[in-house]
C-alpha cells in the first residue's frame, strides 16, 4: 500500500483536471444545479471511480422547502433527478433513519462495504443497495460557508469496491465541488427568495439589475385588488393564532386563482392584496388580461365562501371579500427611501382600483369591475351607475359579472 503522502499526491494528480474543469464551468456560470453534478459525476468517473450511484443533498433556504436531493443513477439511465423535500421530512421515519441525519449532525464520512459478510446494513439504503447488488457506500459532508453540511454519497456495484486511492480523489475535489456548489445554491436561493416576497418577474427584473431607486416603465396593466370585509373588527374579537390562520388560509383561497391565470402578485397589505395582469395596450378592443382577472376574481370569491365550511370564527362571522379590477398604465418599478425600496406599481389607476374594492361593501356586491375593463370584457356585465370615490375626481362608472354572487 502506499504510504500517505504518495497516496496524498497522487489523489491531487488525479483530481486536478476535475479541479479545472469545475472552476471552467463555474466561469461559464451554468445557472442550474443538476447539470453541474451530472457534469461531476462524469468527470470523476472519467478519472477511474467506479461509481454507479450519487446523490447530492442541500438544505435549502426556502419557504416550503428544508432540503433538496439530486440522484444520479447509471442504471436509471445516468442523469440525474431532483426531488424537493418539505419541512415534514425532518419527522419521518425515512430521514430519521438515514445518514443524511447523521452527516448533517456532525458526523466523519461513512463508508459501509455492503458486499462484506459482516458489513452492518444499519441504514435503509444499504439494504436497497445490497439488494441491487452494489458492493460499496460511502457518504460524505459538503461544506459550504454555513454551519450545516450538506451531504454527497457514492456507490459502486463494481467487486471490492472503491479504492482507497478513489475516496482519495473524491475527498481532493470535494473543496472545488463544494465552493461552485454554493455559488449554484446562492443564485437559486436568491431568485427563490424574490419570487416568494415580490413574485416571479419582478424578481427577475431585480435580479437582473433593475435595483436603483426610480429604475423601473410605464406599462399598461388590468389591476386586481381583493380585500376581506370586516378584517378589522374581527382581528379585535379573535386571538391572534386564530387570525393568522384565517389570513394565511384567505390569502391561500384568492392566490392560487390569480396566479393559475398568469397574474403577478406584488403585494400583500393587511388583508388585502395587489395583483397586476401585463397587457398591451394596443391590443384590439377586448383584453384577454381582463376576462382572465375576472375568472380569477370569481373564482377566489367562491373560494374564500368555502372557507366558511372550514375558517369561520368562532363568533359565527360570515367570511367575505370584495374584489375590484380596473385596467389603466401605472409605473412599475423601485420606489421609497435610498437603502430601503419596494418594486411595485403606482399611478391614478392603482388608487382607482383600491377605492373601487371598497365601495364593494356599500353597494353589497362581491366584484366591481371599472368601466375600462367593462369596455374591454368579453363577460355579460351589469352597470351599477356612476359612484364618487375618494380621492377620485371624476364620477365613476362601475359594473358587475351579470348573475354573479351578491
Amino acid at each position: 500500500m502506499a504510504a500517505p503522502s504518495d497516496l496524498t499526491a497522487a489523489a491531487h494528480e488525479r483530481a486536478a483536471p476535475i479541479v479545472a474543469a469545475l472552476m471552467d464551468v463555474e466561469r461559464r456560470a451554468a445557472a442550474r444545479m443538476a447539470p453541474l453534478f451530472d457534469s461531476f459525476v462524469g468527470h470523476l468517473r472519467a478519472a477511474g471511480l467506479p461509481i454507479s450511484r450519487a446523490s447530492l443533498h442541500i438544505w435549502q433556504l426556502h419557504p416550503q422547502l428544508a432540503a433538496r436531493s439530486l440522484v444520479w443513477d447509471l442504471e436509471r439511465g445516468g442523469e440525474t433527478t431532483e426531488l424537493g423535500h418539505e419541512y415534514s421530512i425532518q419527522s419521518q421515519d425515512t430521514y430519521l433513519a438515514s445518514p443524511i441525519r447523521v452527516i448533517r449532525e456532525g458526523a466523519e464520512p461513512i463508508r459501509r462495504r455492503i458486499e462484506r459478510p459482516d458489513c452492518p446494513l444499519d441504514f435503509p439504503i444499504l439494504k436497497d443497495l445490497k439488494a441491487r447488488g452494489f458492493t460499496d457506500y460511502s457518504i460524505r459532508p459538503l461544506l459550504f460557508s454555513g454551519s450545516t453540511p450538506n451531504a454527497i454519497s457514492i456507490a459502486t456495484d463494481r467487486p471490492g469496491g472503491f479504492s482507497e486511492p478513489d475516496l482519495a480523489v473524491l475527498d481532493a475535489t470535494l473543496p472545488a465541488f463544494a465552493a461552485v456548489a454554493e455559488l449554484r445554491q446562492l443564485r437559486r436561493t436568491a431568485r427563490d427568495l424574490l419570487n416568494t416576497y415580490v413574485g416571479p418577474n419582478t424578481g427577475e427584473r431585480i435580479f437582473s439589475g433593475a435595483v436603483k431607486r426610480g429604475d423601473g416603465e410605464i406599462i399598461h396593466a388590468v389591476l386586481w385588488y381583493c380585500d376581506l370585509r370586516g378584517f378589522t373588527a374581527l382581528a379585535e374579537k379573535q386571538p391572534l393564532a386564530e387570525v393568522l390562520a384565517l389570513l394565511d388560509a384567505y390569502f391561500d383561497a384568492i392566490a392560487q386563482p390569480v396566479v393559475a391565470r398568469g397574474g403577478e402578485i406584488l403585494k400583500f397589505m393587511g388583508d388585502a392584496m395587489l395583483v397586476i395582469f401585463p397587457c398591451e395596450q394596443r391590443e384590439p378592443a377586448i383584453c384577454g388580461a381582463c376576462d382572465l382577472a375576472l375568472e380569477a376574481a370569481e373564482e377566489a370569491v367562491e373560494r374564500v365562501c368555502a372557507l366558511n365550511d372550514t375558517h369561520r370564527p368562532k363568533d359565527g362571522t360570515t367570511i367575505e371579500c370584495g374584489v375590484a379590477v380596473h385596467v389603466g398604465e401605472v409605473m412599475y418599478g423601485n420606489i421609497g427611501a435610498a437603502d430601503r425600496l419596494d418594486f411595485t406599481v403606482i399611478g391614478h389607476a392603482v388608487n382607482l382600483v383600491a377605492r373601487l374594492a371598497k365601495l364593494c361593501a356599500d353597494l353589497d356586491k362581491a366584484i366591481l369591475i371599472s368601466g375600462a375593463v367593462a369596455g374591454m370584457s368579453r363577460r355579460e356585465l351589469a352597470a351599477l351607475g356612476r359612484h364618487h370615490l375618494k380621492g377620485i375626481d371624476a364620477p365613476q362608472e362601475a359594473f358587475t359579472i351579470a348573475g354573479s354572487r351578491p
